[in-house]
């Protein structure tokens, strides 16, 4: 944590409560009692103010400041002060803090340089030589080193999506991921893999329906449309600029009201008034009539 190291002694002009506070308030409203110890509060202090419900402690040695209910950082928080001095997010949970993944791991996935026992919730693991990079506040392991240990808990597909919103948000550092792709450890295969199928218009793909429909058009070797380019007001859903083709994808609760579908009648004219030919489909479409739609697709493609 970024204040871990940074308090070492009570100040003469601030009160232990202060110190903690400000402390605290540095971590997402989490504290160590180490950390308290290193700034020169008393165990007897500590005591009392658990007891009078100043501190609320959440795991062994670790304390929310003030009131137990945490905020999601304060929660990652309590895993890194658990993990000790040095740790880190990792894995998928080092994903999510990115906002690489769109759901948050079940259990916080913490690297820490010291052997420390996991506990309900929190998986630690242990790695000599950690090196982290903060974001928003809090330490994350490398990319790369996040990517290698995700490498065998997520599909390919959804490595390769990882990987693309990676790029898109230039969070890579390619000397870094040239070297754990050369590194031989596990997770090198899956990674390899998605790095050499990279699509990398999943990356701006806005749900599920939209990557689903990406990935037909490759499965079915047609050109990779681009999700979501502004043509005047509008983003359509798929756009082929050569051909001058939109496909818009209906969800199944999107386009039912009368209002959505004037707002889609109103939409689809504008795009055509521009020359573009506009393509509806609804999710049964795409997932039932595949072979369907890539035979139409290709046929207007060329």
């Amino acid at each position: 944590m970024a204040g871990e190291t940074q308090i070492r002694s009570l100040s003469g002009t601030k009160s232990a409560v202060q110190v903690a506070s400000e402390l605290a308030d540095r971590q997402f409203g989490t504290v160590a009692r180490r950390q308290l110890a290193g700034a020169g509060i008393s165990p007897s202090q500590i005591r009392t103010w658990e007891r009078l419900g100043r501190l609320h402690r959440l795991q062994p040695g670790v304390f929310a400041w003030g009131r137990p209910d945490l905020s999601t950082a304060g929660e990652l928080a309590v895993a890194l002060l658990l993990a000790g001095p040095g740790a880190a997010l990792a894995s998928l949970t080092a994903l999510w803090w990115l906002r690489l993944l769109n759901r948050r791991p079940s259990t916080i996935q913490v690297a820490s340089p010291r052997r420390v026992l996991s506990r309900v919730g929190i998986e630690i693991s242990h790695s000599k030589h950690l090196v982290r990079r903060f974001h928003r506040g809090l330490p994350v392991v490398p990319l790369p080193e996040a990517l290698l240990a995700a490498g065998a808990e997520l599909s390919r597909n959804s490595l390769r999506l990882v990987f693309a919103r990676a790029e898109f948000e230039h969070l890579l550092d390619r000397p870094e991921l040239e070297a754990a792709l050369r590194s031989g450890r596990r997770g090198t295969t899956a990674l390899a893999a998605a790095v050499d199928a990279h699509l990398p218009a999943l990356a701006r793909c806005a749900n599920r329906f939209e990557r689903d429909f990406v990935l037909l058009c490759e499965g079915h070797r047609l050109p990779i449309p681009e999700p979501n380019v502004r043509i005047g007001r509008y983003r359509p859903d798929m756009l082929w600029r050569h051909a001058k083709l939109i496909v818009e994808l209906d969800g199944r609760d999107a386009h039912s009201t009368a209002a959505q579908l004037g707002a889609d009648a109103r939409r689809q004219a504008e795009l055509e008034g521009r020359g573009y030919t506009v393509l509806r489909f609804t999710a049964a479409e795409v997932r039932d009539g595949a072979e369907r739609i890539a035979a139409e697709l290709r046929q207007r493609l060329g």
